[in-house]
C-alpha cells in the first residue's frame, strides 16, 4: 500500500491565511509567516530563539529539529521586519511568546492556525503542519531543486522529500502541453 499524500493549501489559500490577522496582530502574522515561508515544524517555531536569526544574511538556524539535527533556512525580508517589530527590545530568549509571556505551546499554535483559516474562509481542516507541506509543494512547483527543498525541510532522506513531487502532478499535463514533443 502506498503512503497517504500530505494535504496542502493552494497559493491563493495561503495568501488569504497570511493576510487574515489584523495588521496590529504582529505575533500572529509572524507565526503564520514563519510556519509557511520557512517550512518549520511547530516544535521548531516554538523553540526558535532571537539569537538563531541572522538579520544580515536573512537566515535562521533551526536547532534540534527532528532527529535532533540543526539546519539553516532562509527567511524573507517581510518576516524579518515583523520580527524587528515584535521583538524590539529583546536581546535573547525565545522569539515568540504566548499572550501571558511564557513559551508558546504546540496546542496554542494549532488553535491560532485554525482560527485564521476559519476567518479567511478556507473550508479545509487546516493545521500547522499543512503549512509546511504547502511550503514544500509550492517550492517544487516554482521550480526549486528537490535537494534544496530537502535541506530546508531537514529531511535526512531525499525519498521523504520526493513525496511532494506526487502532489505537483496536476502541472504535468500543462507542462506537456507547453513543451510538446516533435511530431
Amino acid at each position: 500500500m502506498g503512503k497517504k499524500l500530505p494535504k496542502y493549501l493552494k497559493e491563493g489559500e495561503v495568501r488569504k491565511l497570511l493576510s487574515a490577522p489584523d495588521r496590529e496582530k504582529i505575533r500572529d502574522r509572524l507565526i503564520l509567516r514563519i510556519l509557511y515561508r520557512c517550512g518549520l515544524r511547530v516544535s521548531e517555531l516554538t523553540s526558535l530563539r532571537i539569537e538563531d536569526i541572522d538579520f544580515q544574511e536573512g537566515m535562521i538556524t533551526v536547532r534540534g529539529g527532528k532527529g535532533d539535527k540543526d539546519r539553516i533556512v532562509p527567511i524573507d525580508d517581510e518576516s524579518l521586519d515583523l520580527i524587528q517589530l515584535y521583538k524590539r527590545d529583546a536581546e535573547e530568549g525565545v522569539l515568540i511568546l504566548s499572550q501571558r509571556g511564557n513559551a508558546l505551546s504546540t496546542r496554542q499554535v494549532e488553535r491560532l492556525v485554525k482560527k485564521y483559516a476559519e476567518k479567511s474562509g478556507i473550508k479545509k481542516n487546516v493545521y500547522p503542519h499543512m503549512l509546511r507541506h504547502s511550503f514544500a509543494v509550492h517550492c517544487l512547483k516554482s521550480g526549486m531543486n528537490l535537494r534544496s527543498v530537502q535541506k530546508m525541510l531537514g529531511h535526512s532522506s531525499l525519498t521523504t522529500t520526493q513525496i511532494y513531487l506526487d502532489l505537483t502532478g496536476e502541472d504535468v499535463k500543462k507542462d506537456y502541453e507547453e513543451h510538446p514533443l516533435p511530431a
